[in-house]
């Protein structure tokens, strides 16, 4: 008698870390002195705290969706630090091109810097198609090839696979067209095309860059933007930056007609150690102060969190100036604190007992009076009446 033929062959399994848009080299405007080279640093550190992040959770390999660089300037510091960052990560890694580092024939990716340079365990995804990582495993890859591609690189990929037992992952970067409905452009990735593929078990997860705050799309579990390694923007416009994921993946295919068993688990873990932080406060007197500075003190890790700031109400010039002396302050603390010109709207508004106790004469207590008479006006005339009233009052002694 013969035995019986299991249900299922034996099982396909594998732990990855799914990562995009570290955009090493990034700059940002409102960072000054030292900070900028402490956040270009983080970002290049975050490739060390990602290795050891697969080394803890055994991954076999990291998956980059793409923007690994900024653009293809930046500086061959910045490409043998971060190469020399990549040396360390104990497994095999996987750079997919995106729109700021595509593969075309001025790549970053080409050029001698990095080509003399790159450990043997990275790899580029050059080419579009399948990479096998090993047996059962492979990575299907839609590098961009320009800046400007003019159809959905991922959709592309998916037209040419034909069904398979090999656990498949399929890496693409780009906006995806749930994201803007009503726009014209030909590169948008097909969210419903995804789900089909997914449903039908062409593709057993989707990794996707482009998008720096950690997504999932659509409702399978299995189409992800990772976010970026470190903070980019702001929280009112970043939701969960600093994230990358472990993605745990298994196939058993059926030795019958029944459909294969699929499993698939998403953990994010933070690796990020800079906030862009937003605070909007309303300011309409000296409680209010008060209460703007316990905000910021209770503000963690400063030196490695950058602030905007959006205050609105009327102040005196008295508590203008006591503002002024605080942010003076907390600029020193932060890595940064900037203002939020949309949202901000505080006005001066003018009080005659912020002069009296300085008795001004002459032509300063003149200068005083008639911008205190602007300064109770409209328009871009009162804004700078205000200011110059707020400036004249710290120039003269002044105090809070």
């Amino acid at each position: 008698m013969s035995a019986a033929l299991p249900l299922f062959l034996p099982e396909q399994h594998v732990t990855f870390i799914h990562t995009a848009d570290w955009q090493l080299g990034m700059t940002r405007h409102f960072l000054r002195g030292d900070a900028q080279a402490r956040y270009t640093a983080a970002r290049q550190e975050a490739i060390g705290r990602i290795g050891r992040l697969a080394d803890a959770h055994h991954a076999e390999f990291v998956l980059v969706c793409g923007d690994v660089f900024e653009d293809r300037q930046v500086s061959s510091r910045v490409i043998r630090r971060s190469l020399d960052h990549l040396r360390q990560v104990p497994c095999p890694v996987y750079l997919l091109p995106g729109n700021h580092d595509p593969m075309d024939a001025a790549s970053i990716y080409n050029s001698k810097v990095f080509t003399d340079n790159k450990p043997d365990h990275v790899r580029v995804l050059d080419t579009p198609g399948p990479v096998e990582v090993r047996p059962g495993v492979s990575v299907i890859a839609a590098p961009w090839t320009s800046k400007v591609p003019l159809s959905d690189l991922v959709a592309q990929q998916l037209d040419r696979l034909a069904p398979s037992d090999d656990i498949r992952i399929l890496a693409g970067h780009g906006r995806v067209d749930v994201f803007a409905p009503q726009s014209a452009d030909l590169s948008l990735i097909d969210v419903d095309q995804l789900e089909r593929a997914v449903a039908a078990g062409l593709i057993d997860y989707v990794a996707l860059g482009d998008r720096h705050s950690t997504t999932q799309i659509g409702d399978s579990g299995r189409i992800w933007y990772s976010g970026a390694q470190e903070v980019t923007n702001y929280d009112h416009r970043e939701a969960k930056p600093g994230q990358v994921l472990v993605v745990e993946l298994s196939r058993a295919e059926s030795t019958s007609d029944a459909a294969p068993t699929q499993s698939v688990t998403v953990t994010p873990h933070r690796v990020g150690e800079w906030a862009f932080r937003t605070i909007e406060h309303d300011v309409n007197g000296s409680e209010d102060i008060t209460e703007l500075r316990r905000r910021l003190d209770a503000v963690d890790n400063k030196s490695q969190t950058v602030v905007q700031l959006a205050l609105r109400g009327s102040v005196t010039i008295t508590e203008r100036s006591a503002l002024d002396t605080m942010v003076e302050e907390f600029t020193d603390r932060f890595a940064a604190v900037t203002w939020w010109e949309l949202r901000h709207d505080l006005v001066i508004r003018p009080d005659g007992n912020d002069f009296a106790h300085l008795q001004l004469t002459g032509f300063i207590g003149d200068a005083a009076d008639e911008l205190s008479t602007a300064a109770g006006g409209d328009g871009e005339n009162a804004i700078a009446a205000q200011e110059a009233l707020a400036l004249l009052f710290r120039l003269a002694g002044g105090t809070a």
